[in-house]
C-alpha cells in the first residue's frame, strides 16, 4: 500500500514538473515575437503613405513668354488644385514657363535632394541637408549633381530626373515629400501646357 502510495506521488509530482516546463517554454517563445515587433517599428518608412496626382498646366503661347502660363496653385493633401489662389490648403505653386517651376507660398521652405540610392518610402526629413531654394525648375548645373527636377532636350522635351526629391515644410502643419515621376507636353507650338505626374505623401520622422 505504501509504495502504491509513493507511485502515485511521484507520477503526480513528473505531471507537474512536465507542466512548468511546458509554460516555462510558452514564456521564452514570446521574447523572440517582442523583439521581433521592436525592430519592425524601427524600421517604420519615413513616407509611410503617398498619393499620385496628375498636375495640369494652362495653355498659352511660349512665345509670349513665361507670364502667360499664369500658375497653378496645389493642396498636396488631396491634390485639388486651380489658377487662382483662393482655396484653403495650398502647398505649391507650379509656375512660369509651362508651370515647371515649383514654388512654395511665402512662410514655406523648399528644399532638395538628388540621391538615386533612395527610395520615396525611406526619405526623411534629415536626409534633405542642403540649404532652403526659392523655386526648383530645370536643371542647369554643370556637375553631376543636379540642380532642378528636369532636363530639356529636343526632341524629348521635359525629362523629370531620376533621384531627385523635393521636401515642402510649410510654416505649420505636415511636411510634405514630393517626387515628379513623370512629364508631357500638349497642344501646338504656338499654344501648349506642361501635365506633370507627381507622388507625394507626408514624412514621418520617426
Amino acid at each position: 500500500m505504501k509504495n502504491k502510495l509513493f507511485s502515485t506521488v511521484r507520477s503526480v509530482t513528473a505531471i507537474a514538473a512536465i507542466a512548468i516546463v511546458a509554460v516555462s517554454c510558452k514564456k521564452d517563445a514570446a521574447v523572440p515575437e517582442s523583439s521581433a515587433s521592436s525592430k519592425s517599428n524601427l524600421t517604420t518608412n519615413a513616407v509611410p503613405s503617398s498619393a499620385t496626382y496628375t498636375i495640369n498646366g494652362r495653355y498659352a503661347n511660349p512665345a509670349l513668354g513665361p507670364a502667360g502660363y499664369g500658375t497653378i496653385y496645389v493642396d498636396l493633401a488631396n491634390g485639388d488644385q486651380d489658377s487662382v489662389a483662393t482655396f484653403a490648403g495650398v502647398d505649391v505653386h507650379f509656375t512660369s514657363t509651362n508651370n515647371s517651376v515649383i514654388q512654395v507660398p511665402s512662410g514655406s521652405t523648399l528644399k532638395t535632394l538628388y540621391n538615386t540610392s533612395k527610395t520615396f518610402a525611406s526619405l526623411k526629413i534629415s536626409d534633405f541637408t542642403g540649404s532652403a531654394v526659392t523655386s526648383v525648375g530645370r536643371n542647369t548645373s554643370t556637375t553631376s549633381t543636379p540642380n532642378g527636377w528636369y532636363n530639356y532636350a529636343v526632341p524629348g522635351g521635359v525629362t523629370p530626373i531620376a533621384g531627385f526629391f523635393i521636401l515642402v515644410t510649410p510654416a505649420s502643419g505636415s511636411p510634405y515629400a514630393i517626387q515628379v515621376t513623370a512629364a508631357a507636353g500638349q497642344g501646338t507650338a504656338t499654344s501648349n501646357r506642361g501635365v506633370y505626374t507627381i507622388k507625394t505623401g507626408v514624412i514621418n520622422n520617426l
